[in-house]
């Protein structure tokens, strides 16, 4: 078959030009492609159909579908991971000038930090990191945030021996835009996981809680009291996080004694649960952001993992505060859904 090495991919790309434009729009593709081409020769056929489309000529990154891509990335890696249709945006739509096309000041300005105590070889890894800087999840929540790929490389010249070890925690330990802002996420698409090396180090570091006495105040728990003709009527959705555990069950037993079943964006995404005692700020926006996510699809209860539940109960005050809205959500655990359900078994 002359097609059988052939793919067909539905294309959102962004467009955005500062000179002209007042704000950013899409324009959607039809695209056939070879499987074993790569996003850079996606980028090329995107460009092809519409010339204002623009991306860099080198150091090319990009979003697709949320997931920080590099051009060499292939379409059968990315079609494997993130199906056909496919939304591409630049790698932070606030730093985009023209289309893909990224002011990137930050991310040497980042390593600015910690160039005092670094040599080359520090050097270069970090610009081998230049995706990851821009995968920060928590740059979604504070734009001033200075990365995590900054605080690999500082753990990797602290485990090298660096004598310099104080001098470089106390650099990326800003209170406001520091390391306790972070809540790592793996955003990279194939990228490798840092997770452990970033816990490492902040196990290194003496975070203090930043919530004020006010903030603190405002913590509290609603009523979260649900019953099972409650429940018959409610569109109730689940927050998985970062749980790796089979809940299948879970989502069978919603739709079967709920109103309707709701997925959310934000329903496998952290939400500040590791940032609670560290940065009160960014916890309740992540949190209150995710919550609202999952109201906003259309859901009036929220179903939690044990770990979780408590924490977005006793939050939930401080996040509609945080986010200058009501969140009109019960929060229930998983355990609690399943005694409902086998009441009206």
């Amino acid at each position: 078959m002359p097609f059988a090495n052939m793919i067909n991919l539905q294309v959102r790309a962004f467009f955005f030009n500062s000179a002209t434009d007042y704000l950013p729009y899409y324009k959607n593709f039809d695209i056939t492609i070879k499987k074993d081409a790569t996003v850079i020769d996606l980028l090329d056929k995107v460009k092809s159909k519409n010339p204002d489309f623009s991306f860099p000529n080198k150091n090319v990154i990009l979003k697709i579908n949320n997931l920080i891509t590099t051009s060499e990335t292939s379409i059968a890696d990315v079609v494997a991971t993130l199906g056909t249709e496919l939304k591409i945006d630049p790698a932070t739509s606030y730093r985009s000038n023209n289309g893909l096309i990224l002011n990137d000041d930050d991310f040497m300005e980042s390593f600015e930090l910690i160039a005092p105590y670094a040599s080359e070889d520090d050097k270069a890894y970090y610009e081998s990191l230049y995706p990851m800087h821009y995968a920060s999840e928590s740059s979604n929540y504070n734009r001033q945030y200075i990365g995590d790929a900054v605080l690999v490389v500082a753990a990797k010249m602290i485990s090298d021996g660096s004598e310099h070890r104080e001098e470089i925690l106390e650099a990326i330990s800003d209170e406001f835009n520091g390391i306790r802002c972070c809540e790592y996420e793996n955003n990279v698409l194939q990228g490798e996981d840092y997770g452990e090396v970033i816990a490492q180090l902040k196990k290194a570091l003496n975070l203090k809680d930043t919530a004020s006495f006010y903030d603190k105040l405002t913590l509290g728990k609603k009523n979260h009291d649900l019953d099972t003709e409650t429940l018959a009527s409610s569109n109730v959705a689940l927050y998985t996080g970062s749980n790796t555990d089979d809940l299948d069950e879970v989502r069978t037993l919603i739709k079967s004694h709920a109103a309707s079943y709701v997925t959310f964006e934000k329903s496998h995404k952290l939400a500040g649960q590791t940032l609670m005692d560290t940065h009160f700020e960014i916890a309740h926006l992540k949190a209150g952001t995710m919550l609202l996510n999952a109201l906003d699809s259309g859901a009036s209860v929220l179903v939690c993992t044990k770990r979780d539940v408590s924490i977005f109960q006793e939050a939930i005050a401080s996040c509609e505060r945080s986010m200058g809205r009501d969140i009109r959500l019960k929060i229930i655990s998983v355990h609690t859904l399943k005694a409902l359900c086998t009441q009206t078994a």
